[in-house]
């Protein structure tokens, strides 16, 4: 099987329309499942989504709100990325996460096409190809393709952008660089639109760290900046605009310190993360490049003489270094900007050095069984987590991939480069397809609020309240949008003065024996029990749907019955009680 990939690659080399072809293919294997299958991950794509999607009902563009509040920091480009994708779909997909997360994946997956068709002139078609796969599959890459949040859409600005950059930077003094001039202000605009400054921070301190490395800054004036720069002006504009719509003076509700941070991406997270937090996540987040990075990079600085080594340091030292010192926001998500000059270093050294041996010094391949451990130990810790076994599809395909990454690294041991890199793209992209596509989707306790929905058409109800489970997801998917801890909700409820169904978290009625009189707590019967997983806070949450005698028979799954094996707690996970 290898062989046969390693022909089929070589033949696509060859041929670079064939190798976009099989590109966009790669991406959509290992996107999609997980796109389609996930519920709503993240609270902040929860929140994109319910924006876009009230932007859209209420028909007010200009006038993106969740739950009635304005969100400063967050650009309109991605919101009207998702209304328009939500427009398409149309009303009956509404509440659908996969119709937000397409322009996630679209914009992923033409990162991807662009590093391969930027990087060609400068790399060669096999470095391109493989450099383009490598990007593709990386776990981080995959993540934000996965989510309907900003990062995904940023990164094709970011990496068309800094290619772009590149190219003009490496070209020779007599060439023509106006068409990638007019590439970059293009992506810068479209950067700042989708996620405020990130992408103009990563031009700054890239160009920073090159003025240290090189004197010489006259190829800048290729820019053309007082030609194009206008036009990256005019693409940002909107998100002033509506700013100021909303506003009154743009940013006026955010202090000094929160506006800086702002800046920086749309994430609503001003984390302070350990030194050394964004390197970790940058290295763990792009295997398989990882295994060859330091070899990859010890080659590239003694030739940092030369532009395209010294651009690449640059890059990756810049940027690292902003994170580091001034960024606020996830590592997870904001490491990704740097995937393309890491993926086409590693690319280089694997077709300068293969079958060559023995392999670079500094290489972090593993022995090829302890390699097959290492999608294992995920897999474990997750049907450990939800103290569940895996289903006999999801046990082989874990399998498979564990095969992959043991083949992948013989290779990479034994100095056949191109041929490590070709099945460890297979290997990532097997792990994603399973972890993404069959084995979260398949564990139904990581799902709150897609079990309630459930447990709400089975008892052809709406739920009307939550009480103690708050998270966006349930807003987001629940319609109409319940009330949040409204006491008078739950005595309409009981005194038959509305219809449908409150949820109710065991910590809330603990924490609030006195929301309801007796009598109305008489009124009140359970019709569905869940027991769920908070993962965000790594805790149980036992949920108990409340309805009134009015309410129609509610013939609830087997797994919602609100039965002694539920009262007594049988089958729970090993985590505390959420409070």
């Amino acid at each position: 099987m290898p062989e046969v990939l390693i022909h089929f690659f070589q033949s696509l080399a060859a041929r670079p329309r064939l190798a976009m072809l099989a590109l966009t293919l790669l991406c959509l294997a290992v996107y999609l499942p997980g796109i389609v299958r996930l519920p709503a991950v993240d609270r902040t794509e929860a929140v994109w989504a319910e924006t876009a999607r009230d932007m859209v009902a209420r028909g007010t563009w200009l006038d993106p709100r969740y739950d009635g509040d304005v969100h400063a920091f967050r650009p309109i480009g991605t919101t009207w990325a998702q209304g328009v994708a939500a427009t398409l779909a149309g009303e009956q997909h509404a509440r659908n996460m996969t119709v937000y997360r397409l322009p996630g994946l679209i914009a992923v997956t033409l990162s991807v096409l662009a590093l391969y068709w930027l990087s060609l002139p400068l790399a060669g078609s096999t470095t391109a190809l493989i450099a383009a796969a490598l990007f593709a599959v990386a776990p981080l890459t995959v993540l934000v393709s996965q989510l309907a949040i900003a990062e995904g859409l940023s990164l094709l600005p970011a990496t068309v952008a800094m290619l772009a950059l590149l190219r003009i930077y490496t070209a020779p003094r007599d060439d023509d660089t106006r068409t990638l001039a007019l590439l970059f202000w293009i992506a810068l605009g479209a950067g700042v639109l989708v996620n405020a400054a990130l992408v103009p921070i990563l031009v700054a301190v890239t160009l920073i760290a090159l003025r240290f490395m090189d004197r010489d800054m006259w190829w800048l004036d290729r820019l053309h900046t007082a030609k194009y720069g206008a036009i990256a002006l005019a693409l940002a504009a909107p998100w002033l605009i509506v700013r100021a719509m909303q506003d009154g003076v743009p940013f006026s509700g955010l202090g000094f310190t929160k506006f800086l941070a702002a800046l920086g991406g749309a994430q609503d997270m001003k984390l302070r993360a350990w030194p050394g937090t964004f390197i970790l996540a940058a290295v763990l987040g792009c295997l398989p490049a990882t295994a060859l990075l330091v070899p990859a990079f010890s080659r590239l600085w003694p030739a940092r003489n030369e532009k395209l080594a010294r651009f690449f340091v640059a890059w990756v030292l810049g940027y690292v270094i902003y994170l580091e010192l001034l960024s606020s926001k996830p590592g997870t998500y904001m490491v990704q900007p740097m995937f393309p000059a890491l993926a086409l270093a590693v690319a280089s050294l694997v077709t300068a050095e293969d079958g060559k041996t023995p392999v670079p010094r500094g290489n972090f391949l593993a022995w090829p069984a302890f390699a097959a451990l290492i999608p294992v130990i995920p897999f474990a810790a997750v049907y450990w987590f939800a103290n569940e076994t895996p289903s006999f599809f999801a046990a082989l395909s874990i399998a498979a991939v564990a095969a992959l990454f043991y083949v992948s690294t013989q290779f990479g041991r034994s100095g056949r480069l191109s041929r490590w890199a070709i099945t460890g793209v297979a290997a990532l992209g097997a792990f994603a397809i399973t972890l993404l596509g069959v084995a979260l989707p398949g564990i139904d306790k990581f799902w709150p609020a897609r079990e309630i929905a459930r447990a709400a058409t089975a008892c052809a109800v709406p739920v009307t309240g939550l009480f103690g489970y708050y998270a966006p997801s349930a807003r987001f998917m629940l319609a109409p949008a319940p009330a949040l801890g409204e006491n008078a909700v739950l005595t309409k409820l009981a005194r038959g003065q509305t219809s449908g169904m409150a949820i109710v978290d065991d910590a809330w009625t603990e924490a609030h024996p006195r929301a309801l009189s007796r009598d109305d707590k008489k009124g009140l019967q359970p019709v569905a029990c869940l027991r769920a997983i908070d993962v965000m806070r790594g805790c149980e949450l036992t949920l108990t749907a409340l309805a009134n005698s009015a309410a129609p028979t509610c013939a609830v799954p087997p797994q919602f019955a609100c039965d002694q094996e539920f009262l007594s707690g049988r089958g729970s996970s090993r985590l505390r009680p959420c409070d």
